[in-house]
């Protein structure tokens, strides 16, 4: 055991340098959510956010496609940009902007976590909603804050997934021979695991630090600093994505006391059952967020 140990002790630290290179060249969140948050703030026209979103095409495409979706729109008609910035109301259309924004970072293959293309946004859709619906049945109104998080909780894995796959024969060896988590093999193998990258993304890119704690402990909400809710939101989403069949590639093999995290947002033993239930419900919405244009596919995930 001490063999495998000093081995892969050996490679750890270049590849942290490397992962940190290719985290330092990821292009940086699209700046047009910051821009039409701050127009919405201050009520801006409608032909100013418009302007905004239609800046950069591609995730003015996005945003159309998902303002489509019957999870959105519920009882509206979006045909165009203009009618989804005037019907969805401000957080509706900040949420789907987010989302949008967000995509481009997801949508190929991770290879490395076992995840076919398409997979990882899936997942990532899967736990924003699932989070955000955790979260307003238990009375919390920063819909929006866990939501983010959720949605971008996995997206440590989008950079690490070349570094975790050229490993994956020691990162196996680790879970397998020694019973150390993902998380850990992670560790050692490439010298820091997706929470910890995926923190310090969020924080460059400078989200709100209850959405970095909430990427950053979304395994162990417990080591959250502050905001433990949150980060235990994302850990129920995050799970119930997984049971319902959204991407989850190797997440099976990471887990936490599920019983005291449920008890940091207030669900006890008692009402377990009916709220793994209510988070089930959802699944019917999320397929229609995924596919973007409000038709629901026969099967969950591939």
């Amino acid at each position: 055991m001490k063999k495998i140990k000093a081995s892969t002790e050996s490679v750890s630290s270049v590849p942290k340098q490397e992962l940190l290179q290719a985290a330092e060249k990821l292009p940086p969140f699209p700046g047009v959510i910051w821009k039409v948050t701050s127009l919405l703030r201050r009520m801006a026209p409608v032909a100013e956010v418009e302007a905004v979103i239609q800046y950069d095409q591609a995730i003015a495409s996005k945003v159309l496609a998902l303002s489509r979706s019957a999870f959105y729109a519920r009882r509206h008609a979006v045909n165009s940009l203009r009618d989804a910035i005037v019907v969805l109301g401000d957080e509706q259309l900040t949420r789907i902007v987010m989302t949008a924004c967000a995509a481009r970072y997801f949508q190929s293959e991770i290879s490395g976590y076992d995840l076919r293309e398409g997979q990882l946004w899936k997942h990532s859709v899967a736990t924003a909603i699932l989070a955000e619906r955790a979260a307003k049945r238990l009375g919390d109104k920063r819909g929006l804050t866990v939501y983010t998080a959720g949605l971008l909780h996995d997206i440590g894995k989008a950079v690490m997934s070349f570094y975790v796959k050229t490993s994956i024969d020691a990162v196996l060896i680790m879970m397998s021979r020694r019973g150390l988590s993902l998380l850990e093999a992670e560790r050692e193998t490439v010298g820091m695991d997706h929470e910890q990258l995926g923190m310090m993304l969020a924080k460059k890119w400078r989200f709100p630090p209850e959405v970095a704690s909430g990427i950053g402990c979304h395994h162990n909400p417990t080591r959250a600093n502050g905001d433990k809710d949150i980060a235990a939101a994302v850990y129920v989403a995050n799970k119930a994505a997984t049971a319902l069949g959204f991407g989850c590639g190797l997440e099976h093999l990471v887990q936490a006391d599920e019983n005291s995290v449920l008890s940091l947002i207030g669900v006890s033993p008692e009402t377990a059952p009916q709220f793994w239930s209510d988070m089930a419900e959802a699944s019917v919405e999320i397929e229609r967020v995924v596919l973007g244009d409000g038709r629901v596919s026969n099967k969950m995930s591939e």
